[in-house]
């Protein structure tokens, strides 16, 4: 008898080879799981401490450094909140550069890099399963201009009253323990205004009108403890003194009898080209919406800086 072979049904050639590609990844899943995953090496990371010029040339070392922007071997890892500590997957030798950030304009949802202070870097030879800590101390770039400061400390203010119908027009000075910002023998002074009914307002800025490079990166720094709103800004003058605008620049709430910190951006509006070759003034300007007639408005540290 003759066998006649049959020929294979086409049917299953779509079902061997779908048997043949899941055999095949499971094989190769195998070698993925059983892979050794790399040890990291981690980095604790501490709170920052600013360290400022002892002449007082550069002000308070006050910060309210929050985050820590971590590079490793030029490649940024991230931004982290301090203190912190960062898993890094790393062997050998590596470059570490850990740079300062601050919220701009106190802001949680606008976080930078500060430029004014100096980057932290260090070569570490590393172990993974290790951990390397720092305690980053900073400090300010040698190319920072420090146009104005006051800390209120030498017993004198450098504000003046300013704008129009303003019925509370003083900065006093304040030596009580319990109302000067981290009253210490290096801190003993702050200023502040006492509002005498609502919505009384107030207005000064400063004596000096200061000259700022045009499109240069431009900051105030400044303490404050606020129990009614205020708006920080600045007066654009001509050369020859006449003004060309008022600016307001940023609104402080109230802090609810705790001092806080702002880094204030100015360049974004100095920058406006109807400022070219202008002057400038800071002003503090506020109006008492608070329900106590006798409202205060606390300031200190404050800096004018550019590069």
């Amino acid at each position: 008898m003759i066998k006649i072979a049959a020929k294979p049904s086409t049917f299953f050639k779509p079902f061997q080879t779908i048997l043949l590609a899941f055999v095949v990844i499971a094989l190769n899943a195998c070698n993925v799981f059983d892979r050794e995953e790399p040890t990291p090496v981690y980095f604790f990371i501490d709170n920052f401490e600013l360290e400022t010029k002892s002449d007082n040339s550069q002000g308070s070392n006050a910060h309210d450094i929050r985050d820590a922007w971590v590079y490793v071997d030029g490649q940024l890892v991230g931004a982290f909140e301090v203190p912190v500590t960062v898993p890094i997957i790393a062997s050998d030798t590596v470059l570490v550069t850990i740079l300062a950030g601050v919220k701009k304009n106190g802001r949680s949802d606008d976080r930078e890099i500060y430029p004014y202070y100096r980057a932290i870097q260090d070569t570490l030879i590393v172990t993974p399963g290790n951990i390397d800590s720092f305690f980053p101390k900073i400090s300010y770039h040698d190319s920072t201009e420090f146009k104005w400061i006051e800390d209120f400390e030498d017993r004198t203010i450098s504000f003046e009253p300013s704008g129009v119908d303003i019925e509370e027009d003083s900065i006093r000075l304040t030596f009580d323990a319990n109302e000067v910002f981290n009253h210490s023998a290096l801190n003993q002074v702050s200023g502040y205004v006492e509002f005498d009914s609502i919505n009384q307002r107030f207005e000064n800025s400063t004596i000096s009108k200061f000259t700022i490079p045009s499109n240069s990166s431009t900051y105030l720094e400044m303490n404050y403890n606020l129990e009614s709103e205020a708006q920080i800004g600045f007066y654009a003058y001509t050369q020859g003194g006449d003004l060309i605008d008022r600016v307001n620049v940023l609104y402080l709430f109230k802090t609810s009898g705790e001092w806080k910190k702002s880094y204030i951006s100015l360049n974004e509006d100095m920058s406006d080209p109807r400022f070219a070759n202008a002057t400038f003034k800071i002003f503090i300007y506020a109006k008492n919406f608070s329900d106590n007639p006798n409202a205060r408005l606390y300031f200190d540290n404050l800096k004018l800086l550019h590069f």
